[in-house]
């Protein structure tokens, strides 16, 4: 009985003493793999800070008309806006398999919504999205830089600190071009009659879609690494104001025709440097 009980206990410490260096010998880059997708996978946690430039909201809409007597009257749709550039913070967390990774991205920006010279609004800005990155080199512990690119998919939510809405009183007299004016939409009157729906801008949130190159600069730690990680990156969205113009018929009974004025895409073009920690080798 003894012999059996002192059999048991030789054996078990055999298998714990066997089970450190199996696990060592699974994470040893110097052991021969059929195949570098079957090594352990790792993961990463990152902090990082930048500067995010965005492109106009709209361009400057104005729908006119024409008088013998006071010329050309416009009546102004939509202003200019913009968010003015300013700083941008967030973390990350990737989880990496060989040289593809799969990452989960939240971003915050406080900035100004402006109309040419006029701060409208203040407007925090949102950013959070899942990204697809793919190494440009094969993956190895001992590599001190290793670039990357990923496109991902998600949403960028602006939130107002005032309700903003149409300016349906301003009116202005002038030729038919504005000078200094860049970018600017005429949508001719013509003794017709229109319906305008506009919605009031406080909280929006528009689908997103980004794309970027980086580079993470590690050093090695043992089964970790610490390091700096620099990314440049562009998330694109629709613009999130909304604008449905539908004239009215002559005739009575006749459906009314919609008049549509879109806007591009709004860009976020964004460069970040942060502090990036590697867990697993």
């Amino acid at each position: 009985m003894h012999l059996f009980c002192l059999r048991r206990v030789f054996l078990l410490t055999s298998f714990l003493v066997a089970l450190p260096g199996a696990a060592l010998a699974q994470g040893d880059w110097n052991q021969p793999w059929s195949d570098p997708r079957d090594r352990p996978g790792r993961v990463d946690l990152s902090l990082s800070g930048g500067y995010d430039m965005a492109t106009d909201w709209s361009s400057l809409t104005l729908l006119g008309t024409s008088s013998p007597a006071t010329g050309v009257v416009e009546q102004v749709l939509v202003r200019d806006l913009r968010v003015d550039p300013d700083q941008v913070f967030g973390g990350a967390f990737t989880y990496w398999k060989a040289k593809y990774g799969f990452r989960v991205n939240v971003a915050r920006s406080d900035s100004t919504l402006v109309s040419g010279a006029t701060n409208v609004a203040d407007v925090r800005t949102w950013f959070y999205d899942v990204r697809g990155t793919v190494g440009m080199v094969d993956y190895h512990p001992s590599r001190l830089a290793y670039p990357y690119f990923f496109v991902g998919l998600g949403a960028i939510t602006y939130d107002l600190s005032q309700p903003i809405g149409p300016p349906l009183t301003s009116f202005i007299e002038h030729q038919p071009s504005l000078p200094g004016v860049a970018s600017l939409k005429i949508i001719d009157r013509g003794g017709r009659q229109f319906v305008l729906q506009e919605d009031t801008l406080s909280l929006e949130t528009v689908a997103a879609f980004n794309l970027g190159i980086g580079t993470d600069f590690r050093v090695p730690l043992g089964p970790s690494a610490i390091g700096v990680r620099v990314e440049v990156s562009d998330t694109i969205s629709p613009s999130p104001l909304e604008i449905r113009l539908q004239e009215l018929s002559s005739s009575v009974g006749e459906p009314t025709q919609l008049v549509n004025v879109g806007f591009g895409a709004v860009h976020h073009l964004r460069a970040s440097a942060g502090l990036v920690i590697q867990l697993g080798r």
